[in-house]
């Protein structure tokens, strides 16, 4: 026979119910409707017949335990379940026993959210799930300490999102061998869970929409990532923001996948202040900003990893090292042939620490594409070398700022595009107060540009060139 649901009192408490609900406190010999209860310390309430909407739950003062089967309260696919205990000091719900095996959509969304006094959960026995059915269930349960199992190895959308936010006493995640995801499954699960030490490895090899987005954001007692990320089929999102601010990170995982998906790897790792070496980037399949912010404000970094691949995609490189400030090596080399919008877009802007770049940015063949070079070097105060420029064919603002600030930059590079109308060249020099000479570039393009205004003729301040520099024409 099922036990009753119960709250068992462990101070004085008051206990009111938004909808309507019946109790007893003679172990079922009596039933009312419930109003208000008072229940004494160390005494218990039995409970059933809960009727109400998703947004309402126990108002409950004083501190308690529960016990007893979920279904003796409200049966199957019920909304009863949905924020149930918000915001209350439920201590022990150790024996509560969540008795669906096939859960339905948000069954038990944000059923202890809140509950900051919280310090042992149910178990989850349930095989199935479905969409967000445990979304937001013990987020800001600040005394939890330990997680329940999940060995589900099937998820649906949104199952996980957001579970454990703000779970600051959280030390040890649960295992996760779930190997079919499904859109957000994990989505923000340990957001803010910033006493997580170690993140679990994560086996699945093919990857749903968002599915590990934001899931260890702002975990910044996280010293350890999973070994590897072996995932070869990426999807849209997959790790935007994974490790977002995990400022004890020190070292990353493998990421094998050799074909992108859009934005699956923006703001990864943004704010990992701690993380030394990035991990190998092996893949030559772009996609629409796949790496944009990646490393972002990577301060320990030191140098980029290779990034071969030959064709580029829409802001797919912007902002991936910017403001790292020790990072001293770019990739040796960056191969592109085929560029494409904002592919370079600020990628190394406030790279203050940054004096070996690439070679060369595209070949005399490339064609730029608008802004993508723009302000791919501003703000390297320590930059001495300039990459080649040898493309021909320019677009609006293709080198925009593209060194500006670079202060210790002695030499510009040649420009050998003879067409330089739209502005490919605005303020690409600004600030550049060691540069004394200006680039070797065509006569024709020359003219050009002194007649739009982006090249001064004499001692001048020039906001769209270098500041305080002497002009010199030449013949070029």
């Amino acid at each position: 026979m099922k036990q009753q649901f119960t709250i068992q009192a462990i101070t004085n408490c008051s206990i009111e119910y938004e909808g309507t609900i019946e109790y007893s406190t003679d172990y079922g010999k009596t039933w009312c409707i419930l109003d208000t209860l008072s229940l004494p310390a160390g005494h218990e309430a039995q409970f059933r017949n809960a009727q109400s909407s998703s947004n309402d739950c126990f108002i409950i003062e004083g501190y308690f335990n529960v016990y007893g089967h979920i279904s003796t309260l409200a049966p199957y696919g019920t909304e009863v379940f949905m924020w149930m205990f918000y915001q209350t000091h439920v201590v022990n719900a150790s024996k509560l026993i969540l008795d669906f095996d096939e859960l339905w959509p948000r069954a038990y969304y944000g059923m202890f959210s809140c509950c900051d006094k919280l310090t042992s959960t149910p178990e989850l026995p349930a095989t199935t799930l479905a969409i967000a059915c445990y979304g937001l269930m013990f987020t800001y349960c600040t005394s939890l300490s330990t997680a329940p199992a999940l060995p589900v190895t099937t998820l649906a959308e949104n199952c996980y999102s957001y579970m454990f936010k703000g779970c600051i006493s959280l030390r040890k995640a649960p295992e996760l061998p779930a190997t079919t995801l499904a859109q957000r499954c994990y989505g923000g699960m340990f957001y803010k869970c910033t006493g997580l030490l170690k993140a679990p490895e994560l086996p699945a090899t093919e990857l749903a929409p968002s599915c590990y987005e934001n899931m260890f954001f702002n975990c910044n007692g996280l010293t350890s990532a999973p070994s590897i990320l072996p995932a070869t089929t990426l999807a849209e999102n997959c790790y935007q923001n994974m490790f977002k601010d995990c400022a004890s990170l020190k070292r990353a995982p493998e990421l094998p996948a050799t074909e992108l998906a859009e934005a699956c790897y923006s703001y990864m790792f943004n704010g990992c202040t701690n993380l030394a070496t990035a991990p190998k980037l092996p893949a030559t399949t772009l996609a629409n900003s796949c790496y944009s912010h990646m490393f972002k404000y990577c301060t320990s970094l030191t140098t980029a990893p290779e990034l071969p691949a030959t064709t580029l995609d829409y802001n797919c490189y912007a902002y991936m090292f910017n403001n790292c400030t020790r990072l001293t090596t770019a990739p040796s080399v960056l191969p592109a042939t085929t560029l494409a919008q904002y592919c370079y877009y600020y990628m190394f802007a406030g790279c203050t620490s940054l004096v070996n770049v690439p070679s060369s940015i595209g070949t005399s063949s490339t064609k730029m594409r608008e802004s993508a070079c723009t302000s791919m070097f501003s703000g390297c105060t320590n930059l001495t070398t300039a990459p080649a420029l040898p493309a021909t064919e320019l677009a609006p603002f293709c080198y925009g700022g593209m060194f500006y600030d670079c202060e210790n930059l002695t030499v510009a590079p040649m420009l050998l595009a003879i067409k330089t109308d739209e502005k490919p060249y605005l303020c690409m020099f600004h600030g550049c107060i060691r540069l004394k000479k200006r680039p070797v570039m065509p006569k024709k393009a020359y003219l050009e540009a002194v007649k739009i205004g982006f090249i001064p003729n004499g001692l001048v301040k020039n906001k769209h060139f270098y500041e305080t520099t002497v002009y010199n024409p030449s013949n070029h």
